[in-house]
């Protein structure tokens, strides 16, 4: 298998293990932002190892550009089958879990006392997520992380 496809796939499957460890232990709907700041902490982590496996595992032949495209593939690889795992973890393995995050993300913003006006944007915002609203946003959130850490590490690990 070609190492951009294996680090897009490693990729994906780390970022959804996580994903899933975070909802089965009810961190993401405990605390949300607590829960979304892990989540985002260890995805861009993961992330960056796998972009540099991958181009590592290409740089003896490719120079600068197309090592950026190398990262710019394994972040389509690994952002559609994200969108995939996405979809199958709300929809199937976790089906309260959308609603329940909803919940405790408005508790948690009613909690701070903020503005009304500011509150029901808020709210109107955490109301309108759906299933794929979230695994798009992933999606785009892989495709762009991986285009960034790319772009960095291809300085590195490339042709000279």
């Amino acid at each position: 298998m070609n190492a951009v496809i294996k680090a897009g796939v490693a990729l994906a499957v780390l970022v959804d293990v996580i994903s899933i460890a975070l909802i089965a232990t009810g961190l993401l709907t405990s605390n949300p932002i607590v829960g979304g700041l892990v989540f985002l902490v260890l995805a861009i982590t993961v992330t960056v190892g796998c972009i540099f496996w991958g181009l590592k595992q290409t740089a003896e032949d490719n120079g600068y550009l197309k090592q950026l495209l190398n990262g710019l593939l394994i972040g389509v690889v690994a952002g559609v089958l994200i969108f995939g795992l996405s979809m199958l973890n709300l929809t199937v393995l976790f089906p309260d879990y959308l609603e329940e995050s909803k919940t405790a993300s408005i508790e948690m913003f009613e909690s701070m006392n903020m503005p009304e006006q500011v509150l029901e944007q808020q709210v109107d915002k955490i109301e309108g997520q759906t299933a794929v609203k979230q695994a798009v946003n992933g999606t785009i959130g892989t495709i762009v992380t991986s285009l960034i850490f790319g772009a960095i590490i291809a300085i590195f690990k490339r042709k000279k």
